[in-house]
């Protein structure tokens, strides 16, 4: 499978995969937290204003921090800072880092609670990054290492196939957004999704960090896993070692009590297997609704 970094043409113009993708991801954040902002009863022009604000604050500091780790392809030109079609690149944890601390800013400014916008912020995050992964595969922006699978792909610029680390990545935070955009949209402590969301998108970072020809993104799932795990602890006032004793009695159980280690499966099983039928349920329902316009299935 071959990458195509330029999707379209107009004229002269060329349209990356990356470009068309990124803006994309924003259109779905944004409706992601418009939802979210009428569910809530949430000033819905404020929180949007502000999480315009946050977008583009994220997006400076990927490319920032895109810039200062490649800056040899800067070095004959600074148009190819703005100029994302010649040089395209933006850095995930620049992007993380400058999105975040422009959204505490801002709340402060706007007078609304910052863990709730930040619970609201990280559903739309997640629904952007989704896009900007897929941007990425095709543009040939945080590629994986040689791989020889059948699944490889070639990326631009590179001899040899390469994991797609980015659909992994996309495929992983489509599952976290499935399950956090359930939580999102019932009750819930402010700041207990984006807790959660962190360390979901911490351990995500640590298990592909050995595909990635990248390695340096490491320290960065190391940190905001533990700032997810820390903010849990400080929102919930729940204690971490009451819960690691629980663990510890679970394993424990599960190893040695043949009865607990049977009933434990059963449950995983039948649990399977709901998520299993309510699929395809849903899938039914989605080819009724595609027969009514006329969408015919071969």
């Amino acid at each position: 499978m071959s990458m195509a970094p330029v999707l379209f043409s107009i004229g002269s113009i060329n349209a990356s995969s990356f470009g068309v993708f990124l803006i994309s991801g924003f259109i779905f954040g944004v409706f992601l937290i418009w939802r979210l902002c009428r569910a809530w009863d949430i000033n819905e022009e404020k929180a949007l204003d502000l999480m315009l604000l946050t977008f583009i604050g994220g997006l400076l500091g990927a490319r920032i921090y895109f810039v200062i780790e490649n800056f040899s392809l800067f070095s004959a030109s600074a148009l190819n800072f703005i100029l994302i079609n010649k040089v395209p690149g933006f850095n995930f944890w620049g992007g993380f880092l400058g999105g975040w601390l422009t959204l505490y800013f801002f709340a402060k400014r706007f007078r609304i609670n910052f863990w709730q916008l930040a619970d609201i912020a990280l559903v739309g995050f997640i629904g952007g990054l989704i896009f900007s992964d897929i941007g990425c595969l095709l543009g040939g922006c945080n590629i994986g290492i040689p791989s020889k699978a059948f699944f490889a792909v070639t990326q631009q610029g590179l001899v040899g196939r390469r994991w797609p680390v980015q659909a992994i990545e996309a495929i992983l935070l489509s599952f976290v957004l499935i399950r956090i955009w359930s939580q999102a949209t019932h009750f819930h402590q402010r700041g207990k999704i984006v807790s959660l969301g962190f360390i979901y998108i911490g351990i995500i970072g640590f298990i592909l960090e050995p595909l990635k020809q990248d390695h340096s993104g490491a320290i960065f799932s190391l940190v905001i896993t533990i700032l997810g795990i820390t903010i849990y602890y400080l929102i919930t006032k729940q204690s971490p070692i009451k819960h690691l004793q629980q663990v510890k009695i679970f394993i424990m159980d599960f190893i040695i009590d043949e009865r607990f280690r049977s009933k434990v499966l059963q449950i995983i099983i039948k649990s399977w297997y709901n998520q299993k039928a309510n699929f395809i349920w849903k899938l039914k329902n989605w080819k009724k609704i595609l027969r009514r316009f006329n969408v015919k299935f071969s």
